[in-house]
């Protein structure tokens, strides 16, 4: 099962626009996590035919006021997938423990670390060429039934890092 991920988007709908056609159309997503800031920049991607899963950014108000929940936890073919904007703010020694994917935004910087057989993934962003220094982003979670390949591409489509991991029921390993 092909997830597409993003953050990041800071009402750069072109870029977020270029990025769902290229996922759609190459990778053949069934859904799109959208990590948060801009909450509202998902509007209109239903049209693509795929489940849209989002979070708010810690700035948005609905965020602020308590109205929108800073964690949205997803089971795909038995993985628990927690997503959130900030790892800092938003994860709890808890959500670590209980959690196989942790899907984080907010710094703008991609990433892709395992610690411990939890897999961590940040995008990075899409909100303009460059921000804090660094080119945009987005990322492909591939979760099937013995495997989870997490990439992050830049947007000439390009993979800039990887990941293939096997399941087992202590976690994520690398695959040899």
């Amino acid at each position: 099962m092909k997830i597409g991920v993003v953050s990041d988007t800071h009402r750069n709908k072109e870029k977020l626009d270029s990025v769902v056609e290229w996922l759609t159309t190459n990778q053949h997503i069934v859904s799109l996590y959208h990590l948060g800031d801009d909450y509202e920049d998902v509007m209109g991607l239903e049209n693509w035919g795929i489940d849209i899963v989002q979070v708010p950014g810690i700035y948005h108000k609905n965020y602020l006021n308590g109205t929108l929940g800073p964690k949205v936890v997803e089971s795909v073919l038995g993985l628990r997938v927690l997503l959130v904007h900030s790892l800092d703010k938003d994860v709890s020694e808890n959500d670590k423990t209980v959690s196989d994917i942790i899907l984080y935004g907010h710094t703008h910087r991609p990433e892709i670390e395992l610690l411990d057989g939890l897999l961590l993934m940040n995008p990075g962003h899409l909100k303009s060429d460059l921000d804090k220094t660094v080119k945009p982003s987005f990322g492909v979670l591939d979760i099937e039934d013995k495997s989870v390949t997490a990439k992050i591409y830049d947007l000439d489509f390009k993979e800039i890092n990887s990941v293939s991991l096997i399941r087992s029921e202590s976690g994520l390993f690398r695959s040899s």
